[in-house]
């Protein structure tokens, strides 16, 4: 396992979220992963603290994980491990149980911050999760707030303490947001990618794109412990 064959963000498992609608679709999408080299894959559905307990999804996500078990293609599967992207919303780090959504392998959790301005609140909840589940965390697809997100505001996350930065490898795909990464990779922030998949169609993997742009990237220490 290692940072260039792991997608730590995708939309996988069968019928949980917005992702994979059926087994189907669900291995399709892993064939496509595979495809490109990854042989390690951190599924994440979407976790909504208003929405569901934390034991619903567990058991929900744990059903659709065992439809990819009885499927006839999983014995040919990479490695799944399950975690979830959580919503990040006022007062998550009270939700009981909370340690349960992290990516139990490789001891991370994967915060998604509000399609919203940035606001103070949101990085103190984000430190505060972080010091009661003594958790790694991963904010999800940093990229994607380009278009609201100041450059105060990027300031603000990268000082969250101990924070791994995710971008979706779609950021390679646009001269924006391709300038934007660009400063990530040279001062040595500790970034992961995912392909944030959900379908094959219009969403679809394309973690290909991390082996033709970052070929001779060397991970930052932080992420290279994360594979120990």
């Amino acid at each position: 396992m290692n940072f260039f064959d792991t997608d730590f963000h995708c939309h996988v498992l069968p019928g949980i979220d917005d992702g994979a609608a059926n087994i189907e679709e669900s291995v399709k999408l892993i064939e496509m992963q595979m495809s490109q080299g990854v042989r390690n894959i951190v599924a994440t559905p979407h976790y909504r603290r208003h929405e569901m307990s934390v034991k619903k999804f567990l058991e929900r996500r744990s059903a659709a994980y065992d439809k990819l078990k009885n499927c006839g293609a999983f014995e040919e599967m990479p490695n799944i491990m399950l975690a979830a992207e959580i919503a990040l919303e006022h007062n998550l780090c009270d939700t009981p149980d909370i340690e349960l959504l992290a990516n139990q392998q490789m001891n991370t959790i994967l915060l998604e911050i509000p399609y919203e301005k940035y606001r103070k609140w949101m990085g103190e909840e984000i430190e505060e999760i972080s010091y009661r589940t003594k958790k790694q965390i991963i904010i999800a697809h940093l990229d994607r707030y380009i278009d609201i997100f100041s450059s105060a505001d990027y300031n603000d996350i990268l000082n969250i303490p101990d924070a791994v930065f995710q971008f979706n490898t779609s950021v390679f795909t646009g001269w924006k947001s391709r300038r934007m990464i660009k400063p990530f990779i040279r001062d040595d922030y500790p970034i992961v990618f995912g392909t944030d998949c959900h379908n094959s169609r219009y969403r679809k993997p394309n973690f290909d794109l991390l082996h033709k742009h970052l070929k001779d990237y060397e991970p930052n220490h932080i992420v290279r412990s994360l594979f120990d």
